[in-house]
């Protein structure tokens, strides 16, 4: 497996080792590149000193995989150069920095929470590709404030920060693939999981957290400045007043808080947060050679455990290693559907 490497479309020569990591986790994909400094004029001291703002892509070049498919693509955050090794190492994040790094002063009123995102990705140049929802999530209230504009520190929110909201908010997933924004539905795969030969992995560990138990639910609790109200709920009990006291004994729920919820809105919240938990009680953890079928979101099969570890899990990050020396690698961390 090679790694093609360019900077604002022009290919760079002398890559020595790479990271790329790929997550679904409402954070950016990253990418750590490290070249041997060459000849003038695009890798020497001289062209990395000057480097400016350049936007770098990452595709593999394979003959088991004939048709490209970039890795990532995104903007130089820092450049380290080191005379005495010769080497320079470049590190960034796929373009859903520009909206990490972007603090709108917007308030959206009268919007689904699609046009929302919609917005936002034409606003920093990128192409939205939105499952359209119907609720309007930017209401415009009697006392002339909008629900997304409310709550404490809520001018200093990025606009990535707003998106993953929404994306909460509707149970579906967000990222950024090249110049595209995805805002979709997540739990869902379409054709079979990919399966997972014990044979075909270096390592497999399962991680199982004792403390993240069936039982420990999620209290959210929420102030709505439209209807004068507080309203909060434990995903383990009925009812929109239940209350820590009534919990039962050594049940500790975790604790989540938000702007102008209706009391529907903080039931949902609470089940949505208890099946976030609960996914985390079994983490596995593979690494294996390169597979570029494979990705976040992807469904994977594990079946030969003879156990209850055996099950259909959703790959929550992969982090790819490639080395002009040793070879490429990947890491998988993966969580139960």
């Amino acid at each position: 497996m090679q790694l093609q490497v360019t900077l604002n479309g022009v290919p760079i020569e002398g890559l020595l080792h790479a990271s790329v990591v790929t997550g679904n986790c409402f954070s950016s994909d990253s990418y750590a590149l490290t070249f041997a400094m060459g000849s003038s004029p695009l890798s020497d001291i001289s062209f990395w000193s000057s480097l400016g703002s350049a936007n770098v892509e990452i595709v593999p070049v394979s003959q088991i995989y004939p048709l490209p498919r970039s890795l990532i693509s995104g903007m130089i955050d820092t450049v380290v150069i080191d005379p005495i090794m010769q080497t320079v190492a470049v590190e960034g994040r796929d373009l859903s920095s520009t909206l990490i790094d972007s603090y709108s002063q917007q308030d959206f009123v009268n919007q689904t929470a699609s046009e929302v995102v919609s917005n936002i990705a034409l606003f920093h140049g990128l192409t939205p590709v939105v499952t359209p929802t119907t609720s309007e999530v930017g209401r415009y209230y009697g006392d002339g404030y909008t629900r997304l504009s409310l709550g404490q520190f809520s001018r200093l929110r990025s606009d990535w920060d707003l998106v993953v909201q929404l994306a909460r908010e509707n149970s579906f997933d967000v990222f950024v693939q090249g110049r595209s924004l995805f805002f979709q539905p997540s739990g869902s795969w379409e054709g079979l999981p990919a399966h997972i030969a014990l044979c075909d992995v270096r390592t497999i560990r399962f991680e199982q957290n004792l403390t993240i138990s069936a039982n420990v639910g999620a209290r959210v609790q929420s102030w709505n400045s439209q209807d004068m109200a507080s309203y909060a709920i434990n995903s383990a009990e009925d009812g929109a007043d239940a209350s820590l006291a009534s919990q039962p004994a050594g049940i500790q729920p975790f604790l989540f808080s938000a702007a102008n919820f209706t009391s529907q809105q903080v039931a949902d919240s609470a089940g949505r947060y208890a099946s976030e938990l609960s996914r985390l009680g079994i983490v596995v953890h593979i690494e294996m050679p390169w597979d570029l079928g494979l990705a976040a979101r992807t469904a994977v099969l594990i079946d030969e455990t003879n156990s209850q570890l055996d099950a259909i899990y959703r790959i929550d990050t992969i982090e790819r290693h490639y080395s002009s020396s040793s070879g490429s690698s990947q890491i998988i961390r993966a969580v139960p559907f």
